[in-house]
Formats: structure tokens, C-alpha cells, sequence
């Protein structure tokens, strides 16, 4: 075996064994987890178990937020480990509707946009989807739940204001496939995002587009239809029919009897219309039509138990009354809402309530009342402030455990991802050995065609040229090449002598074929400069090693360096530095990357240029400084041709011998045609 393969497979060994260790080492980290690790999870992951954790969750969601998030943190982790999607993202939908019910609405959109992405893949594939537990059957289309996550991406960009996304995603969830009812949902928030966004032309032909029978829909959707074409009829200044649909709607709720008044959605539709209507009027001048407004509201209030919306109507009838001039009546309507704020558990009520009354005591000159009125003030908003901070504490424990969550789900999704590798760690042995022979087998047929098609030279300086042929080759190094022909050809060792002879055509070949270019790629370069090194190894093998070290960032088929401009110094080094040492020497190549320019790093352990040039010869010395004197005005024109900043360092290794030289070449890349 030669001395070449011998080398090459030395690395292919080196390189397999890296690629086998770092195969292997995933499975050292996969042990090293906490109490909750990877493994851990996985032991105890199972399909019931996850749906009963997300169904006790979905019942608890409201009562028990901070037990539904431990049930969902569970679950979600399961659902990664076994990686069913469809549980994933229905943990991702249930902490999306946790964040809504605390107006966390951005951790909101993050959750329901996950829940999207996890049902739409599943929806997508349910035909291919295949069954991952035993025992257990497939949960089906997740069309359902693609829907609620479509709506809550809907209603969570509408709450941060993203109207335009808002819309995007009603109109997705409008061809899903929708009932009746769930398609009047749908252009009812569609028709409230165009309302919020002041166009109400739109916002009418969204609700009027809605086919529905009043007895045949529920109950509650058709209020909230009555009470969205009373808003917008309000806006349009069409009173008469805005006063007539509200009255509809209040008489509606009471037939409806006890179900529709305790429905959150059709009380807050109720008193939105009611606020946005009130307002309108009150924008018109039309004090008493508002006043009657209000005061309808307070009677079907008063029916159905609600005191502290009565309170809040009674204070803005005080206001309005303010501003009529009428403050006797609006004294009375204050001092009602403060006796009624009285008998509530309503901080922010009642602080409403009691700084109206106080404020209107104040005006009227009658201070201890106004400062019993104030009194209370203060106590309902130091009571409300105490809620408030409860609210705020219980909130951000919910976010802490939130953040637990995402913090779990991306330690399991590094577990899994680690348990892969060291499941699959033969097949990525045996994938890192066909990568490497494929690599080499492309550099190898890159190599081929970019030679064959490289483009005919251009035209360059005449001078730059010449002076680069120039100062390519050393004169000596012919010479003393043809003297080691003949060397083995006397010492009748014509097997050697022609492997020499072979090899060094084979430079000159690539010397003269690179001689007419400006710029060559750099692997051309590396190719000659290896050539070079080799043969003057054959030579002074008992002189010196020698080692090539080129960095992995260095891309040598996209960089380009003028031909021949290393060289010289290699020869220097060989020539006057390591072949005059007494023992063994080391020249060593680094080529690598550094803030914008090519490194080209020679190092020597010769004798050093003070020694050398106390033993060079009156011809050494001429021939030497007109060498270093050509490379330097090589380096000139180029510089000024095309604008660049070559230049070389030369340095003593250290105190004992030993040059060091560094040439700066800036990185130029070859373009595609």
C-alpha cells in the first residue's frame, strides 16, 4: 500500500470513529434528566389517561384554573411523548381558553395559534392518521375543535385590536362546514369586528345576512342579534327602529323566563346595546330619550336581580340629568344608586356610585354629606384595589404555572428528540459513513467539471502577468528537481526517478495552466501547493515534515486567490530555513477565516532568517531579496487594480529559530454565471 493510501484511509478511520462518537453521544445526556425527566413521562403516557386529564380539565377550567392547568400540563406532555397531535392540541386549546378567561389575550393567540396548527395537520390526515396505543381507538375527525380554535384565534385578535386577522380567521372558520346556529355565530362576530371598527355599512350586512327563525333558533343567539341591528341602527341615528329592537329584546328575555337572564353572553350583548345606544343618544342631544332608555333597563334590571347594573344606569341618569341643569333630579337619581350600591358586594360599584353622590353634595354646598360620600369612596376603592391585587396575585400564578408548561413541553420535545438519535444511533453510523464517501465522490465530480468547463482566462494586466510567471517558480527549484532525476537515475532507481519526474510535469503542467489567470479558486491553489511540498518532501524527507491544516469554514471552491502567491514562501521556508537544520523540522500550512480575509499561516522551525542569512551566498542573497522585492510588487498592483488589501507579516517564531509568515488575502468569491 502506498504512502497515499495509507494516509487517505488513516483519515476515513479518524473521521468514522468522530462520527461514531458523536452518534453515540446523545445517549448520555437522555439519563441526566430531573425527577419530571423524558423517561419519566414516558412511563406513565397513555391515551386514557391523557383525555381523562384534558376532561377533568375542561370541567374544572373555570371553578379551578390553577388544578385544570396541572391536568393540562400533564396531559400536554404525555401528548408530545406519544406524539398524538391531536391531544397536544387540544392542551394547547384548553390554556388558550384559561388565558381568555383571565384577558390574557396574547398568551391567548400563542396558544390558540398552536391548537390550530396541531388540528389542521390532524384534520388534514385523519383518513392516514394512524392508531399509536393499543386498545385505544382513534379520536376521530378534529374538525370540531379546529373550529373552537379558530374562533378563539378570531376573538383573540380582535381583543389585541388585529381586526383585519380577526376577520381573516371568521371568514376561515365560515367554510368549515357549520351548522345553522354555528354559521349565525360566526356573522354575528363578524359583523361586531366591522362595528368596533367604525364601518357600519358592513357591520349591518354581515347581521342582515343571517337566515335564522327566531323559533327555531336558540334562544339567547337571536337576542344577540336583536341587541347587534339595535347598535348599529344607533350609530346610523335610526332611533325609532333601535328603540323597538331593544324593546324586543328586553321582552324577549322575560318570555324566555329564567334561562336567557342568567346567560353571561346575552347580559353582556344586552348591556353593550344598551351603553353604545345610550351614548348615541346622548351625542344627539336627546337627554330624554336616553334617560327612558335607561330607565327601561333599570325596570327589567330590577326584575331579574341584577342591582349593580341598576346602579350603574341611576348614576349615568344623574350625569345626564347634570348636564340637562336638572340637579335636584340628579341628586335623587344619585342618592337611589348609592343605597342601592349600599346593599351590593361591588367595590367598583359602589365607588361609582358614591363619588357621583359626592360630588354633587359637594356642588351643592352641603359638606358633611359630601364628606360621608367621600368617605365611602375611599372605602369601596381601597376594597376594590384589595380585590384587584388578589385578582393580580391569582393571575400571575396562572402565568407562572403557564410558563412551567411551555418550559416542560420543550424539555419533553428535547428528550424525545434525544431518544430518537440514540434509538437510531447504528443507522446514523452507517448514514455518516455513506455521507462522507458521498461527499467525497461530489467534491471529487465538482472538482472534474469545474475544471473541464472553467471559462477561457481574461484579459489582465500584461505586467500583473508577466511578473506573476515570474515569481511563480524559483529557478533553483527546477534546477535542483532535474539534479534529483538524475540523482536516481545513478543511483539506478528509475522507479522513483519517475514517479519524481511524473509528479513534477504534473506541477508544471498545473503551474502553467493556472499562469494566466488573475484569480484562481483556492482548492487550484491548495492542489499546487500540496504538489509542491510533496515533491520537496521526496527531496529533503530527512529535513523536514510537513502538515496542511485548511479550516472547515473555508469554502476552497468559492474562493479565489492569485496563483502561485503562497508558494515563494513555502520555498523560502524549505530552502532557508529548514533544510539547513540539524535535526528533523516541521513546516506546517493553515489556511482559515478571520474578520473578512484568508489566512494563509507558514510556520517553520528552521533555523531562522538571522542564521540563514549569515550562511546565504552573495548569489542567495541577490537572488532572495529580488524574489521578496517581485512578491511585493505583485502585491502592489493588485491592490491598486482592483482595490483590495493584500498584505504578508513575517515574524521570528521565537528566541530560537523558526519563521512565522502571515499573508491577508481578501476573501473574493467566484459568482455563478
Amino acid at each position: 500500500m502506498t504512502a497515499y493510501l495509507r494516509t487517505y484511509c488513516l483519515i476515513m478511520f479518524a473521521l468514522l470513529l468522530a462520527g461514531s462518537a458523536w452518534a453515540q453521544e446523545p445517549s448520555k445526556k437522555a439519563v441526566s434528566r430531573s425527577s419530571d425527566s423524558y423517561s419519566d413521562i414516558k412511563a406513565r403516557a397513555n391515551t386514557r389517561d391523557i383525555q381523562r386529564l384534558l376532561n377533568e380539565a375542561e370541567k374544572t377550567k373555570e371553578k379551578d384554573p390553577k388544578g385544570a392547568l396541572e391536568n393540562i400540563r400533564e396531559a400536554l406532555a404525555m401528548s408530545i411523548v406519544n406524539e398524538d397531535a391531536f391531544n397536544e392540541g387540544r392542551s394547547y386549546l384548553l390554556l388558550g381558553e384559561v388565558n381568555e378567561a383571565i384577558e390574557e389575550w396574547k398568551l391567548a393567540l400563542d396558544n390558540y395559534t398552536r391548537a390550530y396548527q396541531r388540528f389542521s395537520q390532524n384534520n388534514a390526515n385523519d383518513d392516514k392518521r394512524e392508531e399509536k396505543t393499543v386498545g385505544f381507538s382513534s379520536p376521530g375527525s378534529s374538525l370540531p375543535q379546529l373550529k373552537q380554535a379558530l374562533t378563539g384565534l378570531a376573538q383573540a385578535n380582535f381583543r389585541l385590536g388585529q381586526y383585519d386577522e380577526a376577520l381573516h380567521y371568521y371568514r376561515e372558520l365560515s367554510t368549515k362546514n357549520l351548522a345553522p346556529e354555528e354559521t349565525a355565530e360566526c356573522q354575528l362576530a363578524i359583523s361586531e369586528v366591522y362595528y368596533t371598527q367604525g364601518n357600519y355599512t358592513e357591520a349591518q350586512k354581515a347581521v342582515e345576512s343571517i337566515q335564522y327563525s327566531p323559533k327555531k333558533m336558540d334562544g339567547s343567539l337571536s337576542i344577540r342579534i336583536q341587541n347587534q341591528k339595535a347598535k348599529i341602527y344607533a350609530q346610523q341615528n335610526q332611533f325609532d327602529k333601535t328603540q323597538e329592537l331593544y324593546s324586543n329584546s328586553l321582552q324577549n328575555q322575560r318570555a324566555a323566563g329564567a334561562a336567557a337572564p342568567s346567560s353571561a353572553p346575552v347580559q353582556q350583548s344586552t348591556q353593550e346595546a344598551k351603553e353604545d345606544i345610550a351614548s348615541a343618544l346622548k351625542d344627539q342631544g336627546k337627554f330624554d330619550e336616553e334617560i327612558s332608555l335607561r330607565r327601561q333597563a333599570i325596570e327589567y334590571n330590577l326584575e331579574t336581580n341584577n342591582l349593580s347594573e341598576v346602579t350603574r344606569d341611576k348614576v349615568a341618569i344623574s350625569n345626564t340629568f347634570v348636564e340637562k341643569g336638572d340637579i335636584p333630579e340628579a341628586l335623587k337619581e344619585a342618592e337611589e344608586a348609592a343605597a342601592i350600591a349600599d346593599t351590593i358586594d361591588n367595590p367598583q360599584t359602589q365607588a361609582n356610585a358614591y363619588l357621583t353622590l359626592a360630588d354633587l353634595y359637594a356642588k351643592n354646598n352641603r359638606a358633611n354629606q359630601a364628606l360621608s360620600a367621600y368617605k365611602k369612596y375611599s372605602q369601596a376603592v381601597a376594597k376594590n384595589e384589595k380585590q384587584h391585587e388578589v385578582r393580580l396575585t391569582d393571575r400571575s400564578e396562572l402565568i407562572k404555572q403557564q410558563q412551567d408548561i411551555e418550559e416542560l413541553s420543550k424539555n419533553v420535545s428535547i428528550g424525545q428528540r434525544e431518544e430518537k438519535i440514540q434509538n437510531q444511533t447504528v443507522f446514523r453510523q452507517q448514514l455518516i459513513i455513506y455521507g462522507l464517501i458521498l461527499i467525497i465522490l461530489i467534491v471529487a465530480v465538482a472538482a472534474y467539471f469545474i475544471y473541464r468547463s472553467a471559462q477561457a482566462s481574461k484579459t489582465a494586466n500584461q505586467l500583473l502577468a508577466l511578473k506573476s510567471l515570474r515569481s511563480q517558480m524559483n529557478p533553483h527549484f527546477i534546477f535542483n528537481a532535474l539534479n534529483s532525476v538524475n540523482h536516481f537515475v545513478a543511483q539506478q532507481d528509475e522507479r522513483t526517478a519517475n514517479k519524481f519526474l511524473s509528479e513534477f510535469s504534473q506541477l508544471m503542467r498545473l503551474v502553467l495552466e493556472n499562469s494566466q489567470e488573475d484569480f484562481i479558486p483556492l482548492y487550484k491553489e491548495q492542489e499546487i501547493l500540496a504538489l509542491y511540498l510533496k515533491l520537496e518532501h521526496y527531496r529533503f524527507r530527512d529535513k523536514f515534515d510537513y502538515e496542511i491544516n485548511i479550516d472547515d469554514t473555508v469554502s476552497t471552491e468559492t474562493i479565489e486567490v492569485p496563483p502561485m502567491l503562497i508558494q515563494p514562501y513555502i520555498e523560502n521556508a524549505v530552502w532557508h530555513g529548514l533544510r539547513y537544520k540539524e535535526t528533523k523540522g516541521k513546516l506546517q500550512l493553515d489556511i482559515s477565516n478571520e474578520n473578512g480575509f484568508l489566512i494563509v499561516s507558514i510556520k517553520d522551525d528552521g533555523i531562522g532568517r538571522k542564521k540563514s542569512a549569515e550562511l546565504k551566498t552573495a548569489n542567495q542573497k541577490k537572488h532572495t531579496s529580488t524574489g521578496l522585492k517581485n512578491i511585493q510588487e505583485r502585491l502592489t498592483i493588485i491592490n491598486k487594480v482592483y482595490k483590495t488589501h493584500y498584505r504578508v507579516e513575517i515574524s521570528d517564531l521565537n528566541d530560537l529559530g523558526g519563521t512565522h509568515v502571515r499573508i491577508y488575502i481578501p476573501i473574493t468569491k467566484t459568482l455563478a454565471a
